[in-house]
């Protein structure tokens, strides 16, 4: 046991002949040669904790070398907001607890046990410095190099994935927010309904063989469309995706509501391709010689055939359907004295959105697309585990610092998880 607890009367003053009623608990610190004893290096506390480099951070310790009390080391109270992550607290009171109760873990922050620990307000401040400009973009660089590590460990399947998650604000809903929140729908791509009150978080991720890893990311008001983001999105994930392996994504994964015709002439500029649930609102009609699905119709009015992609100039083929063996009416429109049969080619280029590759109609197209959910599954784990849509306090910019804390979190907690996993094949 590394804490004993026992009863000290408050210095109060009271009357003669009465007596103090009220006590606080303080904790009393076992010699260090105990730490030493109880120290696991292979604690997988430690190890995620160990494993995030937040140097950048020590930009907010002060400079001043005068008399008046030291502040907290910035790096451990960041590696603290982690640990709280990883402990499943939900509170900064509960955090206080935690690191009091537990001088060891308080160690492996990085806090001098001698020493009194970070009170509630400690962490308010820390946490509003973390909002400023710099800051994010120091949070967000800290999460791209751990995505960079993942991703050389893990390698890639060459798919990105891309979709949004709500954030519920914590504070009361109001049309004209100062703090940055907004209305929003869940899923606005599939016709519903129920709103929210909050920000979006818009997440690029891989897919490898060890499950989904983030990539990029952006945090905005709930009103703002997710496509909106996609482009950066795609950038940030193809830069970041080649700088790691050495080759690019191949396909870009999203639903319906990313289906606008520059998000696939972006894919293509980044030598991949979109694969992109159509979304038929507003646009019921506008393809007379297809099928919803972007497959053309052969003179005789029926759904030809795919038949593959030919690269060299990026088209799609489709033949007879009778030549090919379907059982279909035909009057003899398609005039093809041919055995082959009639066979139609349509550019990707001229219309990215309606056609791609592999063709939307067909099987492969398909199993990529179920593999979109992967990211729908990263989000679960992120609000189930890391709490990440439990926000506790107020403003666009302390919520943006809890996201990438969790993501943070998840990326170095990967890391830990793939190393050991490694280790153990190896032993």
């Amino acid at each position: 046991m590394l804490v004993e607890l026992f009863f000290v009367p408050l210095q109060k003053t009271h009357k003669r002949g009465e007596t103090p009623n009220m006590y606080i608990l303080e904790g009393v610190l076992f010699p260090f040669e105990v730490f030493v004893e109880n120290f696991n290096e292979g604690d997988k506390v430690y190890q995620v904790i160990k494993q995030i480099n937040c140097k950048e951070i020590d930009k907010l310790n002060t400079c001043y070398n005068g008399p008046g009390r030291k502040g907290y080391d910035r790096q451990a109270l960041f590696r603290a907001l982690v640990l709280k992550k990883l402990m499943g607290l939900t509170t900064t009171k509960s955090l206080v607890k935690c690191l009091t109760y537990s001088p060891l873990l308080a160690y492996w922050c990085g806090f001098d046990i001698m020493k009194k620990t970070p009170s509630e307000s400690v962490f308010s401040r820390f946490e509003k410095e973390l909002t400023s400009l710099e800051m994010q973009k120091t949070l967000s660089d800290l999460c791209t190099s751990l995505a960079s590590q993942v991703l050389s460990i893990t390698g890639s399947e060459g798919e990105i994935v891309l979709d949004s998650t709500d954030i519920p604000a914590r504070e009361r809903p109001r049309k004209n927010s100062t703090t940055g929140a907004g209305f929003g729908h869940r899923t606005a791509s599939a016709g519903e309904t129920e709103s929210f009150y909050g920000y979006k978080l818009h997440l690029s991720a891989v897919n490898t063989k060890h499950g989904p890893i983030p990539l990029a990311a952006k945090f905005a008001p709930a009103n703002i469309s997710d496509y909106e983001f996609a482009q950066d999105l795609m950038k940030e994930s193809y830069s970041l995706h080649g700088k790691a392996l050495g080759f690019a994504p191949r396909y870009y994964l999203m639903d319906a509501g990313y289906d606008a015709e520059y998000i696939y002439l972006q894919a293509l500029k980044l030598h991949g391709q979109a694969i992109i649930k159509l979304n038929h609102r507003r646009k019921k009609g506008a393809y007379k010689d297809y099928i919803s699905d972007g497959t053309p119709l052969c003179p005789g009015r029926n759904p030809m055939v795919y038949c593959g992609t030919e690269k060299k100039n990026l088209t799609n083929k489709f033949r007879c359907p009778i030549a090919c063996g379907k059982q279909v009416e035909c009057k003899g429109e398609c005039r093809c004295g041919s055995s082959y049969g009639y066979v139609k080619r349509v550019s990707i280029k001229e219309n990215p959105r309606m056609f791609c590759s592999p063709h939307r109609g067909s099987r492969t197209w398909k199993e990529l697309y179920s593999q979109r959910t992967s990211i729908e599954r990263l989000f679960s784990l992120l609000k189930g585990h890391l709490y990440m849509d439990r926000l506790t306090k107020r403003g666009i910019g302390k919520a943006f610092t809890d996201v990438m804390v969790c993501l943070i979190t998840f990326l170095a907690a990967t890391m830990v998880q793939i190393s050991n996993e490694a280790l153990k094949k190896a032993a």
